[in-house]
Parts: structure tokens; C-alpha cells; sequence
């Protein structure tokens, strides 16, 4: 069940009900945030639900399509309003917006309609929704998560899914760069996962340098893989990250 909405509805159909009759699975009130979309302060928008279960997720509560986060999008408008003259940016996150696009596209309209940018924080596996939001320049903004290396049997094991997830996630890299809207590519890094140069090279030409970014792993209670929750970097690792990052012309927050 994507949403509430019939994913059938037309464009027409969305002008009336972009501000009134959409429900989707939504987990909590915005945030604001100045991080997640760089130069931009923005509230962040987090939807429930996602296909993958990546082993170092954190946001594992909002995972599935639970009944309890099931609202009328008026409610996120109206929290979304409360902070209007203190953000430029609406983002949508999650779990996985795109399995939800009417109500992706229902934030969106409502975003420009406020004079607001939109953005959207995806895994990348969903082309289809994302190239229909780019063809109808409802987005400003995209973050494509690269799990892992461009391998198939590399993504499966780190999502956990069986799918072929890799054909997918090219495909949107594609559409995204054609698209010339602001963009980042983000992996993050994990202690004993992700955190060769080697991995970094094969993703870093896969994507490019120019928008590709490196973020760190935060250990947390609710990371999916309990083996993971103790796992940090030491100061030395950060250090030698950072060397190597500049080295190579990437982003590196940490």
C-alpha cells in the first residue's frame, strides 16, 4: 500500500487535492534542519515506509507502514506553515518517499505553491517516480544514498534484499545528472563496511567527485545490525578520511 491516495489520479486531480484530500504515512512533525540540504534552511519531512533495511539504518521505527502514522497531509502543511517565514525548503526523507508518490507529489505542489523549494532524500530505487517528479519539475533538489560499491551482490548484502537493486539506482543516477537541479550523491561510511579507499574509488568514478559526498556512520541503539551499534571511528580513521578526501576533491562531513 503506497498511499492513501489511487495512484491513478491524474495531474489535474492533484491541483485540488495537493492541499486538502491526500493522507500519507508520515512519522512525526517536521524538523527543521540546516544540514540536510546544504546552504538551505529547510523542514524535513520524514515518510514511514521503505524497501530496503539497510544494515546500518538508524530509523528503523518508521520502516514499515504501520496504521499509526497514517495522516491527512493538511496536518503536515499546517505544521509545515507554523515554520514559513524561517525556511526556503521543504525536504522529504524517510524510510523511502517514492514508495508513496501521490503524496511525494502532494508536498511537492504544496512547497511551491508556498514559494518553497522541495527536495527529496531517496535510496534511489524507485526511477520511475523519480523521473516523473523531474520531468514535472516539481523537485529542486536531490540526495541519492549510495549504499556501497556498484556491485549487485555487494547492495543486496548491505540492504538486505534479494531484489537487483543496482539497475535501478543507475538508472536514477542518470536521470538525476541529466536533470541539472542541485544534486548530492551521499555514502556513509561504516567501521568494518564501508570505509576502504578502495570502496570510495570504485563509487567516487561510478558517480564522480564533483557532487559526491562522505558521511559518518553514527552508532545508535536502534541501528538494524546490533553488531554495528558499538562501531565508531577513531580520531585517527577520521584523520586519515579527511587526508584522502581532499586528496581526491570530495565532499566530507563528519
Amino acid at each position: 500500500m503506497a498511499c492513501a491516495a489511487s495512484l491513478s489520479l491524474g495531474a489535474q486531480s492533484f491541483d485540488s487535492l495537493a492541499v486538502a484530500q491526500v493522507k500519507g504515512y508520515v512519522a512525526g512533525k517536521p524538523l527543521l534542519s540546516t544540514t540536510d540540504w546544504p546552504s538551505r534552511v529547510c523542514c524535513v519531512v520524514f515518510f514511514a515506509g521503505c524497501n530496503l533495511r539497510c544494515r546500518f539504518c538508524f530509523n528503523g521505527p518508521i520502516l514499515e507502514l504501520e496504521e499509526k502514522f497514517l495522516v491527512d497531509l493538511e496536518s503536515v502543511y499546517a505544521e509545515l506553515t507554523k515554520q514559513r517565514f524561517l525556511i526556503e525548503a521543504v525536504i522529504a526523507t524517510g524510510g523511502e518517499p517514492t514508495l508513496q508518490p501521490p503524496c511525494l507529489r502532494a508536498l511537492g505542489m504544496w512547497a511551491h505553491q508556498n514559494e518553497l523549494l522541495f527536495g527529496l532524500m531517496t535510496n534511489g530505487t524507485r526511477p520511475g517516480v523519480l523521473g516523473n517528479l523531474l520531468a514535472d519539475r516539481l523537485l529542486d533538489y536531490v540526495a541519492v544514498d549510495i549504499k556501497t560499491v556498484p556491485k549487485v551482490e555487494a547492495y543486496s548484502q548491505i540492504a538486505q534484499s534479494e531484489e537487483d537493486l543496482l539497475s535501478p539506482v543507475k538508472e536514477s543516477i542518470k536521470l538525476v545528472k541529466r536533470s541539472k537541479i542541485d544534486h548530492e550523491f551521499r555514502t556513509t561510511l561504516v567501521p568494518g563496511l564501508i570505509d576502504q579507499p578502495g570502496q570510495i574509488d570504485q563509487i567516487s568514478r561510478w558517480v564522480g567527485t564533483k557532487n559526491y559526498v562522505l558521511q559518518a556512520f553514527l552508532p545508535r541503539e536502534g541501528v538494524l545490525d546490533p553488531e554495528l551499534r558499538q562501531h565508531s571511528f577513531s580520531p585517527e580513521a577520521i584523520s586519515r578520511l579527511r587526508d584522502y578526501a581532499k586528496r581526491h576533491g570530495i565532499a566530507i562531513r563528519f
